[in-house]
């Protein structure tokens, strides 16, 4: 009897943990991994990266980057904070841990062993370890059948990746870019050589002579979409404008290395090698 007592206690407080959560994500990734380990109904507000499941979109918005404030977060009575490392400012961090609300930070690493340590360490911080592990293995899984159509395809396209928000206002990414998933997608960056972010312009374009010249969806429409980018200079220039091969995909799918990593790997993959039948 005591045995079970015993364990009627555990299970019930292990019960209320769980319905007590109240939880604020800062950072997409992060947030569509505490919905995949089943607790998406326990976020009270996000940040505005946070787009998917859909659902999120209607929660309060604690803002972005440098205007997420301290104050703001403790309006919502949570209990447990999960960052993105360097998504909010320092002194954000140190006050609500002094307030005595759980705070965890993960890594915000664009790559395989940084979105395991995402996942491990919020299932951890969630009681969901085994689901975690679940989900690892599961993304694992579906990346290895990626590899499997990558080495058996002998094409390596070149990808320009360009950041844009208009006319004016657009930059390439090159190594340790949002843009990393090339990788993984039988893909080579265009610019190699460039680390991070550096502006656009029409020499360098035409020296990288992309075979494809990739946008964010919203960062395609900003400027007017493909027709209008064909007439960005230099760009006719390139393989990629003389077949007319500018392509795009959703921001948050692409860049930010979530438990849906595999399925924006594949479609890159698709997408900058149409002559692979799926």
């Amino acid at each position: 009897m005591n045995k079970i007592f015993i364990l009627t206690i555990f299970i019930f407080s292990c019960l209320s943990i769980s319905a007590q959560h109240r939880i604020i994500t800062a950072g997409s990734s992060s947030s569509e991994i505490v919905c995949a380990l089943g607790y998406c109904e326990k976020i009270v507000a996000t940040d505005r990266t946070s787009l998917y499941p859909e659902a999120l979109q209607s929660l309060p918005s604690i803002g972005y980057r440098s205007n997420i404030s301290a104050e703001g977060i403790i309006s919502q009575n949570p209990d447990l904070v999960i960052f993105e490392k360097e998504y909010v400012k320092a002194e954000v961090i140190s006050h609500l841990q002094a307030t005595g609300i759980k705070t965890i930070v993960v890594t915000q690493e664009r790559n395989l062993e940084g979105i395991q340590e995402r996942i491990e360490i919020i299932a951890s911080a969630l009681n969901k370890t085994s689901e975690g592990e679940a989900m690892i293995s599961e993304i694992k899984k579906s990346l290895k059948l990626i590899q499997k159509k990558v080495d058996s395809t002998p094409s390596k396209p070149k990808v320009l990746c360009v950041y844009a928000r208009g006319q004016g206002n657009m930059q390439v990414g090159g190594k340790n870019s949002a843009f990393n998933l090339l990788d993984i997608s039988g893909a080579v960056n265009a610019v190699p050589e460039i680390e991070g972010y550096k502006p656009l312009n029409t020499e360098s374009l035409i020296k990288a002579n992309p075979d494809y010249i990739l946008f964010f969806d919203s960062g395609l429409k900003s400027l007017g979409g493909k027709a209008k980018v064909l007439e960005i200079p230099g760009v006719m220039q390139t393989t990629a404008g003389k077949k007319a091969q500018i392509i795009s995909m959703n921001g948050i799918l692409l860049s930010n290395w979530g438990p849906r990593v595999a399925e924006a790997a594949k479609e890159l993959f698709y997408l900058t090698h149409p002559e692979v039948v799926e």
